[in-house]
């Protein structure tokens, strides 16, 4: 099949910077309702000079997105631009939803248009597409734009959207419920660590193992989500009911214990695969010297095993801890908090914006998640 621009440029990068620039043409770049009750309608972008300004930066950012496609090469620069693009998508937006709301009318709300989340999706697959045509992962470029959005957010950018307002109503609980899913998805991750990697480690010399172990975490995989964490809540209510002092840690049926221990269940499989295989990534004659040294089982995993499989193993582990993220959502049906409290609560009052008030910090911490053992798996092999 031949190539679709010259130069042996990236078809695929440039449909996609046309199509984020055309998006919010056709779509609509920001949406007005009279209260948080009625519909939103489409309304003219406002010709303000700050929302000129980042409505051209836009434009300049896709075209040189798109020029940067056209090249032979894609370097990160093609990374590096998409992600002003979105900046300046942003900008655009928060900025004109600022001018676009009538005056005197406090109960109004304006809102992202579809042309402006079709555009901000496109460039995120655009920043992935960059990535990879440049043999790396969106991670990092994503989680640089996410902290942009983050600084352009406290400095009031976003201040006249309805999703910021909502924001700003519920700062308390959406503090909580951030703390709270943080802690789920991070204990989660410790307590399959705590199970995998000394069973990883034994399971190197022995076969019979290896076998019952992974056998096992791929058994937890086909339970439903939902089934597995049903299953837990009437032993775990048994248990606090006998041991009272497991109770005042916060042990039972309903709550984040339940989530944790489901969660970890799911977490095992990644984990133990990537172990396994990151542990003999040594080949058989560096270990044979290294027995030869009088280095010991121990010595032998410490020195050469856990350095030379650190790659492998860390990308199971940002993996495992996406999915953790991710999996959190549903401790709030068991009672466990986090960010799905409130997304579910936005499900059941058909509030898109207190949904996307759940969905956008899960989000941002899988990528900020995913981005910083990322950086981790970069900087080992130079340690």
């Amino acid at each position: 099949m031949g190539r679709l621009l010259p130069g042996g440029g990236q078809p695929a990068l440039a449909l996609l910077a046309l199509t984020a620039m055309a998006a919010p043409w056709w779509l609509g770049w920001v949406s007005v309702a009279p209260n948080r009750l009625l519909s939103a309608r489409l309304v003219p972008l406002p010709g303000a000079l700050p929302v000129t300004v980042a409505w051209a930066a836009f434009h300049l950012s896709c075209l040189a997105l798109l020029a940067l496609a056209w090249r032979g090469r894609v370097e990160r620069w093609a990374e590096v631009v998409a992600v002003l693009a979105v900046l300046a998508l942003a900008a655009t937006v928060g900025l004109g939803a600022a001018a676009a709301l009538p005056a005197g009318s406090p109960l109004a709300r304006a809102s992202p248009a579809a042309g402006a989340w079709v555009a901000l999706l496109v460039l995120a697959l655009a920043t992935a597409t960059a990535s990879a045509a440049r043999g790396g992962t969106p991670a990092l470029p994503l989680a640089a734009a996410l902290l942009g959005l983050g600084a352009m957010a406290v400095a009031g950018v976003f201040d006249s959207l309805s999703l910021a307002r909502e924001a700003a109503g519920r700062a308390g609980e959406l503090r909580a419920a951030l703390l709270g899913h943080a802690a789920l998805a991070g204990g989660s991750l410790a307590l399959a660590l705590l199970v995998a990697a000394p069973l990883s480690a034994l399971a190197l010399r022995r076969p019979a193992l290896e076998a019952a172990f992974l056998g096992l975490a791929s058994g937890l995989q086909v339970i439903p989500s939902l089934a597995l964490f049903g299953l837990l809540i009437a032993p775990l209510a048994a248990l606090a009911a006998a041991v009272p002092a497991l109770r005042s840690l916060g042990l039972g049926g309903i709550g984040p214990a339940p989530a944790v221990i489901g969660i970890s269940a799911y977490l095992l499989l990644p984990l133990a695969r990537g172990l396994v295989a990151g542990l003999r990534v040594a080949p058989a004659e560096v270990l044979e010297a290294a027995r030869g040294q009088g280095l010991s089982e121990a010595g032998i995993l410490r020195s050469v095993r856990l350095p030379l499989g650190a790659p492998v193993m860390l990308a199971a582990l940002r993996l495992a801890a996406v999915q953790a993220v991710g999996l959190a959502v549903l401790a709030a049906l068991v009672g466990g908090g986090g960010l799905g409290s409130l997304l579910f609560q936005g499900i059941g009052q058909l509030a898109s914006d207190l949904i996307l008030l759940g969905v956008f910090p899960v989000l941002a911490l899988s990528l900020l998640a995913d981005a910083g053992l990322a950086l981790l798996a970069r900087l080992i092999p130079a340690a």
